[in-house]
């Protein structure tokens, strides 16, 4: 019978224990740390002195309000009629000149870029947003 030297014997920690412990741990925190559910920026954007007044007078703006109404030459539309406001842009608006989006602060960014993406579809080139608050 052999009988182990404590000079032979190899010392070795088991990290079994250890990874269940950090695992555990990490479920920890994970279990009880706060979730945030407001995932938007908020964004103090610049104001321009250039743009001083409220809105511009000329033929070719498109006014967009933070309630999804779109103002073309006094005529209101609404957003979801998108399709049908980029086909009146389309035979009043000269591709040569200067559009220009002014756009209520508080509107959607999805609604700025859909009216962006039309007006480009259209051929428009020159587009100039102005931002404008109440």
């Amino acid at each position: 019978m052999k009988f182990y030297n404590n000079k032979e014997r190899a010392i070795s920690i088991e990290i079994t224990p250890l990874i269940d412990i950090v695992f555990l741990l990490v479920i920890f925190f994970v279990v009880t740390s706060k979730i945030e559910t407001n995932q938007y920026l908020t964004l103090d954007l610049p104001k321009s002195e250039s743009f001083a007044s409220a809105l511009s007078n000329n033929s070719q703006n498109i006014i967009l309000l933070e309630s999804g109404v779109l103002i073309i030459n006094n005529q209101e539309f609404s957003v979801t009629e998108i399709d049908k406001l980029m086909a009146g842009v389309a035979a009043t608006f000269s591709r040569s000149e200067v559009v220009i989006l002014s756009i209520e602060s508080k509107a959607y960014h999805q609604w700025v870029i859909t009216l962006m993406d039309g007006l480009q579809q259209l051929g428009f080139q020159n587009i100039q947003i102005k931002t404008y608050t109440d």
